[in-house]
């Protein structure tokens, strides 16, 4: 979680990364390379897409990693 709010911007590209210390730890299978949501009161539809991250991943990947989800609002 970040202590503020970051905007995110449509249709530019961001990096998400995580450094963590101390014994392995279990990781997330089966991940989507795009999730839409569509707002139930405006009908709005917001997209991510997922993709490769350039550089050393540690085996993890859009599929497998260590980041579960993305909160959200508009």
């Amino acid at each position: 979680m970040f202590k503020e709010p970051v905007e995110v911007l449509p249709n530019v590209n961001y990096t998400a990364c995580a450094t963590l210390k101390g014994p392995d730890s279990h990781y997330g299978t089966k991940g989507m390379r795009k999730v839409t949501h569509e707002s139930s009161g405006s009908g709005t539809k917001t997209s991510f897409t997922f993709c490769y991250a350039a550089g050393n991943n540690n085996g993890t990947s859009v599929e497998d990693g260590q980041i579960p989800e993305v909160i959200f609002y508009t």
